[in-house]
């Protein structure tokens, strides 16, 4: 069985202090209003300037890069087969560099029609043989994420523009670990041959390129700015943009400065929550909150003598004003979750959250208990928006008699509790979080399976596990609700809200929404353009 989670986990959570809570109200919500002067106009020399926060320490090997930083690179360099379709608040497979395909009705067998007349940056051209030689590439790397190619029994090749993958086992999730920002890009099989050394390129490729995007690595100064350059070749849409500037900014301050004073074009998933008002007053400035599927999300430590019993966990679930919270502290860009996977991966609605606000269950139940019983809520140490969510609660409860308190956490020390719960906290707030891919199973899988990566706790429900595998195989809709629903029936999870992107982009910059889609969290450069 496929393993999903691990080294994604870390990356999600280490976002969180660059990927501030946004939320879910629509496709592709933009603000703008009158505020402060500034800024600078559209530029004249083909240069787009893209603002980083924090360094992404190298040009990002696809198949070894595992964090949202790079895919700003990944995305526009590199190509997969297929992606998600841009501008859409829901899940759904859309062609890139495969232009049609077939899936067998055991989901053993997925046969790709390529699309024909695109080359890689060094020149070789893109056919059936490139996906074999990728897979295997990935595969033989072990990344993070090789996860996705585990299951590849065989690759064939017909003709050159066909590629027929054979899996070991029935995977209905295999075109979504396709799609994901993750997923396994095209490699230039020449490139990696000619460059191999003793590491499969990796050296190479922490300096160069070998792939198929719209943009090439065109300049890198590690820690100070990366350079795309618009590939002369490309086989699909090309943007006024011939150049890409990517500087890095180590502290939203100068970021935001760079911003204001219009040196910065966009810049995607980077600012604080706090700093919305500022934004939404600036008349030179335009703010998109796009779709993702990433949520704020509780966790239950069932270890802890206070959550040991089923009971303890729903009432302390039930006692959390899911509404209010949500307002008060991720604001209006975020809505409170309604479902237990992300929003809209169960078409039908049949996932529905059932957890009921009702806090005297809570305080009926803390009259049980002995007096001065303590409860530690913990939050990510960089996460200022899950540390207000849980000082809040933990007032609460201290007004029910409970000795709350709210604590903080290093990242290394989070992903260290599944090897030892009793190590973590009573409860943990997850600001930000979501799997690498839009199916049910990368979902539910990775938060609540004990194998799965994310599940900090263990806390686990053998029958939810089989559930899962089982749907994975066949792909029912049915058996994922029902996974989901006896999942949410142990109260050792919630899923809190949906997030959105919020992409603050300079008025003349057009394309935005049309150039995101929902498992990116990045921007394709080559569909943005000038406001005429």
């Amino acid at each position: 069985m496929n393993q999903l989670g691990g080294k994604r986990a870390l990356k999600a959570l280490v976002a969180v202090a660059i990927l501030p809570l946004l939320a879910v109200a629509g496709c592709a919500d933009k603000t703008s209003s009158q505020g402060s002067a500034g800024g600078k106009a559209a530029p004249t020399d083909g240069v787009l300037t893209v603002g980083l926060l924090g360094d992404i320490g190298q040009p990002p090997d696809p198949d070894v890069y595992y964090a949202n930083n790079g895919c700003a690179i990944i995305l526009n360099v590199y190509e997969g087969l297929v992606q998600y379709k841009n501008n859409l608040d829901k899940v759904e497979v859309a062609p890139r560099l495969a232009e049609s395909w077939t899936v067998s009705p055991d989901f053993k067998t997925y046969t790709f029609k390529l699309r024909k007349g695109v080359t890689f940056h060094d020149g070789t051209p893109f056919t059936s043989d490139a996906v074999r030689s990728s897979f295997a590439r990935r595969a033989a790397v072990k990344g993070g994420a090789a996860y996705m190619v585990e299951d590849v029994a065989s690759v064939k090749t017909p003709d050159a523009a066909t590629a027929v993958v054979e899996l070991k086992s029935s995977n209905s999730a295999f075109l979504d670990y396709l799609a994901s920002p993750f997923g396994p890009k095209m490699v230039s099989p020449d490139g990696v041959k000619k460059n191999a050394g003793s590491d499969n390129a990796q050296k190479y490729l922490s300096t160069h390129d070998l792939g198929t995007g719209p943009y090439e690595l065109s300049d890198v100064q590690v820690g100070s700015k990366y350079v795309l350059s618009q590939y002369k070749d490309y086989w699909g849409t090309i943007s006024p943009f011939k150049t890409i500037n990517m500087p890095v900014y180590d502290d939203v301050s100068s970021l935001q400065l760079a911003i204001d004073n219009g040196d910065v074009s966009v810049s995607v998933a980077n600012l604080p929550s706090s700093s919305l008002k500022k934004y939404q007053d600036n008349q030179t400035v335009a703010s998109y909150f796009l779709p993702t599927i990433q949520s704020a999300m509780i966790f239950m430590n069932p270890s802890k003598d206070f959550f040991a019993k089923q009971e303890a966990r729903t009432a302390f679930l039930q006692s959390i004003n899911q509404k209010q919270l949500v307002e008060q502290v991720l604001g209006a860009r975020s809505t409170p979750a309604t479902t237990i996977y992300a929003k809209g991966m169960i078409d039908d609605g049949s996932d529905k959250q059932n957890i009921t606000y009702d806090p005297s269950v809570l305080s009926k139940y803390a009259k049980s208990l002995p007096a001065g019983t303590a409860m530690v809520i913990g939050h990510a140490s960089d996460n200022v928006n899950a540390q207000q969510m849980a000082n809040i609660v933990a007032a609460q409860l201290q007004a029910i008699g409970i000795k709350a308190s709210a604590q903080s956490y290093p990242t290394s020390q989070v992903f260290n509790w599944p090897n030892d719960p009793t190590k973590g906290p009573d409860v943990f707030f997850d600001g930000n979080n979501g799997p690498d891919g839009g199916s049910p199973y990368m979902w539910g899988h990775v938060f609540w399976d004990k194998t799965g990566g994310i599940n900090y706790f263990k806390c686990d429900d053998p029958s939810t596990d089989a559930d899962l595998n089982a749907a994975l195989k066949t792909g029912d809709k049915a058996l994922f609700a029902k996974a989901a629903q006896t999942y949410s029936a142990t109260g050792c999870w919630m899923n809190l809200s949906y997030n959105k992107d919020w992409v603050v982009a300079q008025k003349w910059l057009t394309g935005v929404p049309e150039s995101q889609n929902i498992g990116a969290n990045e921007l394709n450069f080559s569909m943005l353009s000038i406001k005429k």
